[in-house]
């Protein structure tokens, strides 16, 4: 049971991660790409925040392939 719920949680997490991942990435290409350029800003929580996403999602992607 609790090892299902883990697995729940482990599959939510990347998924979530996934999607914000790739709004951040929008988000700057938007940035990079509108006219004028805009300055793509990101605040220190939100980059403490999306570092650990990514990282998640990295060590998730590499313990599937393990």
């Amino acid at each position: 049971m609790l090892g299902s719920f883990l697995t729940y949680l482990s599959i939510f997490m990347a998924v979530f991660s996934s999607i914000a991942i790739i709004k951040l990435v929008i988000n700057f290409v938007g940035a990079l790409f509108s006219n004028p350029p805009k300055k793509f800003v990101i605040g220190d929580r939100a980059l403490i925040i999306h570092g650990f996403l990514l990282s998640y999602l990295i060590t998730y992607i590499i313990y599937l392939i393990l």
